[in-house]
């Protein structure tokens, strides 16, 4: 069982590199230091502000967090029938100012994130997404 929910895993950490990958495509005018973090049930290490808005959406379901922070940008069914959804904010200039990648379970539970950006903060309505 601990192969399976390793190779799961591996897989997983593999769809959220790559989404993230593609989420850091774009021209850079003014390059500013990129944060990075992830977590699920862990204590947050980094960006403490932004981490604990992210880590309070754990064990919750996936359709507040939407209600909350609009639709995503992509969403992937993952094949263990949970799903990614990808959040995008993107500056006045069209540079991507930060990326959020959430993951939920089969059941529509998040259960972790990831981001990558330099101007990462919990969205206000329509934030995510859209220039500004």
């Amino acid at each position: 069982m601990q192969g399976l929910a390793r190779r799961r895993f591996v897989r997983l950490g593999f769809l959220a590199a790559g989404l993230l990958a593609l989420g850091a495509c774009g021209s850079r005018s003014n390059p500013a230091p990129v944060v990075e973090g992830s977590g699920s049930t862990t204590a947050p290490a980094g960006k403490v502000d932004y981490e604990q808005a992210l880590n309070r959406w754990i064990d919750h379901p996936e359709e507040e967090l939407i209600a909350d922070w609009g639709v995503p940008e992509r969403a992937q069914r993952l094949t263990d029938g949970g799903q990614a959804l990808e959040y995008r904010r993107i500056g006045t200039a069209g540079q991507m100012l930060c990326t959020t990648l959430f993951t939920s379970d089969i059941y529509g539970v998040v259960r972790s994130w990831t981001y990558r950006g330099a101007d990462c903060r919990a969205p206000r309505l329509g934030d995510y997404g859209h220039p500004g």
